[in-house]
């Protein structure tokens, strides 16, 4: 299998060479390599949404590399919470809150916070993030259930600011339902049955992570495919779901 997806690759890379734009040629080859009819059907018949709260891209790349969230060849859209850091719950509370009303406000686009888009104009910026914004209320609108996933491996999470989203969270989708799942290195104690907290010691400590939880080729074994693999069985029993 090793030797196929490799090949299967290298195939596609010199089969897209022609393709003058980056990004063009980045979408087209992701799609040759990774688009499954069968996972496009699935994903369509889906009943549930995941959305990612921070506080890094952790929640978005381990569900998509255990195939929890489509990927974006399949329409999945970007949410702001999706690529940015997000260290302070609440205030991604009372962003849900408001309706991002003063996302922009005193905003530092910083590669420390913004790894992913620090190099945009200010123009850039908000037209891109406008439009996640106006994805995740999309979103927060639909019927399906929702698993709000946030993940904190450093100890700074707090049970009051949890249960604080709770409510924040419960508000907004007025009686539709949905669920909070929780990433952590340490024990949480949380009655609210809708409230669900995975207990990993996980650090990062490297850039390989993303690669070793996508893990292309299944060629890895690592602390960090152990944990996706671990904690992806975790989220798939919470939720239900069968691959």
């Amino acid at each position: 299998m090793y030797c196929f997806l490799k090949t299967k690759k290298l195939l596609i890379k010199v089969i897209t060479s022609v393709i003058f734009s980056r990004k063009t040629r980045k979408n087209i080859r992701n799609f040759l390599y990774y688009f499954s009819i069968v996972d496009f059907i699935r994903f369509k018949l889906q009943n549930f949404h995941i959305v990612s709260l921070g506080n890094n891209c952790l929640p978005r790349v381990l569900t998509t590399a255990v195939k929890l969230k489509p990927r974006k060849i399949y329409g999945e859209k970007t949410l702001p919470f999706d690529l940015k850091y997000s260290f302070d719950l609440e205030r991604t509370a009372k962003l849900i809150q408001n309706n991002f009303n003063d996302f922009f406000e005193d905003i530092e686009l910083t590669q420390e916070l913004f790894p992913h888009d620090y190099k945009l104009t200010k123009q850039q910026f908000e037209t891109r993030y406008n439009k996640r914004i106006k994805n995740f209320l999309e979103v927060m609108a639909s019927d399906k259930m929702i698993y709000f996933i946030y993940a904190d491996f450093d100890n700074l999470i707090n049970v009051n600011t949890i249960e604080k989203l709770y409510y924040v969270l419960k508000n907004k989708r007025n009686g539709k339902p949905f669920k909070i799942i929780v990433l952590t290195a340490k024990t949480i104690n949380i009655s609210n049955p809708d409230i669900y907290v995975i207990v990993q010691d996980f650090k990062i400590k490297d850039g390989t992570w993303i690669k070793s939880f996508i893990n292309d080729y299944g060629d890895k074994k690592n602390q960090y495919t152990e944990f996706c693999n671990i904690t992806g069985k975790k989220l798939k029993h919470i939720i239900n779901y069968d691959t």
